[in-house]
């Protein structure tokens, strides 16, 4: 049986507030969780003056790049973090969205660094990734939306790390219908080896799906957490709370509860459809990987 690791994926839902983040992380800590993961970017040169002008109506003012900038911290902040992670014995790793990110974040004793489905098909942003992350540290890749090339394309310019491929969707809480959970399996025998794990990083809502990618074959699990749902933040409906996700991480590790579940019970609760595979973008997962519209463009019909 599988020796499965958990991330607490904290996204933005710390509302850039630095005490909320530092209780995050202790109640992640007590989920049994082995890491957290924090998002770093530069919000003025990864979006565009339209972006960051456009009108979003938030706590933080009227526009896009009001909320968006509220979220980052500053290296104070994250030494703050750090100290507390230590503390609490629970290992963190980040996303860099960009080369300035990755460069503040590789001041710091991280094992791992991710990539996010955005940016997994910029091989020139990639190669000067692996030119910077140290080859004894682990590259994380999400993949939502990408090509079978483009992952293989990927993989070899990573090809002197290890790397942890993600299954994922890039649809903001994904219905149950559009997991392709059959990736999973498909990634492991296309990719899978003792340099190549593979995830999965979930936007459903509840737990159940993670513990049928975890029954696919999934090593790691990431999922977005937060203290609370009731909260303004985007993406909040797809993270757990720390009662739901330390179940689901007590859940996935009891073996009996592994032995008990099967692919064709699993499938008569999630549907069929939540088992196709297919590596490519669809229109929900155009909307935000390519138009940054967390899909309410799609889902309103514009």
């Amino acid at each position: 049986m599988v020796n499965r690791e958990f991330i607490c994926e904290f996204t933005t839902n710390h509302m850039g507030n630095l005490n909320l983040l530092l209780e995050m992380v202790r109640k992640a800590a007590a989920t049994g969780a082995d890491y957290i993961k924090m998002q770093k970017k530069d919000v003025d040169t990864f979006y565009t003056a339209e972006k960051l002008n456009s009108k979003y109506v938030s706590p933080y003012g009227k526009t896009y790049g009001d909320y968006r900038r509220i979220f980052e911290f500053g290296q104070e902040d994250f030494d703050r973090f750090d100290d507390e992670c230590k503390k609490h014995g629970i290992k963190w790793f980040a996303t860099a969205q960009d080369t300035k990110s990755l460069e503040f974040l590789l001041d710091y004793d991280l094992g791992m660094y991710k990539i996010a489905s955005c940016n997994a098909d910029k091989t020139q942003m990639l190669e000067e990734f692996a030119k910077q992350i140290p080859t004894e540290n682990t590259v994380v890749i999400s993949v939502a939306g990408r090509t079978k090339d483009e992952i293989e394309t990927a993989l070899r310019i990573f090809d002197r790390h290890k790397v942890i491929l993600n299954h994922c969707v890039a649809e903001y809480p994904c219905k149950n219908k559009n997991l392709r959970l059959g990736n999973i399996s498909k990634m492991k025998e296309l990719w899978g080896s003792d340099k190549v794990r593979i995830g999965y990083s979930g936007h459903e809502e509840g737990i159940m799906p993670s513990v049928a990618a975890a029954l696919e074959g999934a090593e790691v699990i990431e999922r977005h957490f937060c203290l609370s749902r009731d909260s303004f933040v985007h993406h909040i409906e797809c993270s757990l709370e720390p009662d739901e996700f330390k179940l689901m991480v007590d859940y996935i590790r009891d073996k009996d509860n592994e032995r008990k579940h099967t692919r064709k019970g699993l499938e008569r609760y999630l549907g069929p459809e939540a088992y196709s595979s297919g590596f490519s973008m669809s229109e929900m997962e155009k909307s935000f990987l390519l138009h940054n519209k967390y899909g309410n463009d799609y889902l309103s019909g514009k």
